[in-house]
């Protein structure tokens, strides 16, 4: 035989085991819930910060992002003679490789040649901008149309 002990339980002491062991969990669960519903909250601050920053400050905002707007608007735009310039320079470029195609009996060249051409304008930033702060935009505008309604209900 083996030296194997087998502990036997009256059926009291099964279901105080048991209820034991359901508290066990229960107090597990509710810890385990407490720190993903604690974690959950401050993800969610820290996602609708700017947010309700706007709602508090529109003011503030609406002055931040007139005055990021002309700042990337004065950056990304320069001065209308270098890109014009520029994007003279660039066409006379491929109309001169034209040219030499022509002369040298060279079939024009494939699609994927002048999709890796870049032009001197290059992408157009401010309306990607423009579409990305609309929702903001939006939302601030209502909120200090809210503000100034509010403002004036309480003088009168």
């Amino acid at each position: 035989m083996s030296d194997e002990v087998i502990e036997v339980y009256s059926s009291d002491e099964a279901r105080q085991e048991a209820e034991r062991h359901r508290r066990d969990l229960a107090d597990t669960l509710d810890a385990l819930g407490a720190r993903v519903g604690g974690a959950v909250e401050q993800f969610e601050r820290q996602i609708t910060f700017p947010v309700r920053w706007a709602v508090e400050h529109p003011l503030a905002a609406v002055g931040l992002s007139v005055g990021t707007g002309l700042l990337l608007g004065r950056r990304l735009h320069g001065p209308r003679t270098h890109r014009t310039s520029a994007l003279a320079r660039e066409l006379e470029g491929a109309y001169l490789q034209g040219r030499h195609d022509e002369k040298e009996q060279q079939a024009p060249r494939a699609s994927e040649y002048w999709a890796g051409v870049k032009l001197a304008d290059g992408p157009n930033f401010g309306a990607l901008l423009i579409e990305a702060a609309k929702p903001l935009l939006s939302h601030l505008s209502q909120s200090i149309a809210e503000s100034f309604k509010n403002g004036a209900s309480k003088r009168s």
